[in-house]
């Protein structure tokens, strides 16, 4: 099967389309016309870095998907459309590109995001490159929290990163069930975090740990987050490993949930928001005037984190 084969079979044709999508695949450009501003994301997942490489194809559109689409969730956008760069090693055969193309399809409807370009080539490792573009009349960004703010986190912490060691081994089935479904299929809440526009100030997906995430949003706000380790929320699982658990909470990443403050007045609206959109929402601390530090306290009392987050290199 050649490109433009493998184009019209898999990935052309699809029900998502988006009306300011003049254009897509089948030209050399796609064709944006919009009046609201256009929140941009790029993400790369590699075989072997990001997904095992044993991964079947229809985890391997999971992994590649859902974390792009956070990126969206962290601005309040509402997903538009994604490009997908695809390299494929020479062996990859039409069943798996057929499998792919279809868990692809299903998540891309289930999110509303319509598939209007890309490329694919081949090489070495298979690696795809999602670029999601979404709308937002306002797009709420890191630097956003003010002093006197909450600091909200939804879903639970944790998981993906508990689960990691497992699936690596091949023993997943020793594991409780809701880890392997945090690393493989998790649920960024990204129509929640679109009806959360005028109700909070700053917000960032967690990606690679709380602790490093958090630190991106102090440091772009210019103020200090105090964070209290024993509201955060982690099922009885992670509670019952201590340390250890709170380890995978903090720094394990993966999560790709969402972390933003908002004034207090806000509350009882963002608990209705997250009760409709079906979201669990937690208060995890507040936001201070400073520099961009942030201090973890524990019962009352303020603790030093010997960890740091997930990092790429």
């Amino acid at each position: 099967m050649n490109e433009f084969t493998l184009i019209q079979r898999c990935f052309q044709g699809w029900d998502i389309t988006h009306p300011n999508v003049l254009q897509s695949i089948g030209d050399d450009c796609l064709v944006w016309s919009g009046s609201q501003p256009l929140v941009v994301s790029a993400d790369t997942a590699v075989a072997g870095r990001h997904f095992p490489e044993w991964a079947s194809p229809e985890q391997v559109a999971q992994r590649a998907f859902l974390p792009a689409v956070s990126d969206l969730a962290a601005m309040t956008a509402t997903p538009a459309f994604f490009t997908l760069a695809l390299t494929l090693p020479p062996a990859t055969s039409e069943d798996w590109l057929t499998r792919f193309a279809l868990r692809l399809r299903a998540l891309a409807e289930t999110y509303g995001i319509m598939l209007a370009g890309g490329d694919t080539t081949a090489g070495a490792t298979l690696t795809l490159t999602l670029s999601v573009h979404g709308t937002c009349p306002h797009p709420v960004l890191r630097s956003g929290a003010r002093s006197g703010d909450q600091i909200w986190v939804t879903g639970q912490l944790g998981q993906s990163a508990a689960a990691l060691p497992y699936i690596l081994e091949k023993r997943e089935a020793d594991a409780p069930r809701s880890w392997s479904e945090a690393y493989w299929n998790p649920q960024p809440p990204v129509l929640f975090a679109s009806q959360l526009q005028g109700c909070i100030h700053s917000a960032i997906d967690l990606s690679d740990g709380l602790i490093g995430d958090a630190a991106h949003l102090a440091r772009a706000s210019e103020c200090d987050l105090a964070i209290h380790l024993d509201r955060l929320p982690l099922e009885n699982d992670l509670k019952q490993r201590e340390d250890e658990g709170l380890k995978l909470a903090l720094a394990g990443g993966d999560d790709y949930q969402l972390l933003f403050t908002a004034d207090p007045v806000a509350e009882r609206e963002i608990v209705a928001l997250a009760a409709q959109a079906q979201v669990s929402v937690t208060k995890i601390g507040e936001v201070q005037a400073g520099k961009g530090d942030i201090r973890w306290y524990d019962s009352g009392l303020e603790r030093q984190l010997p960890w740091q987050s997930f990092t790429h290199f």
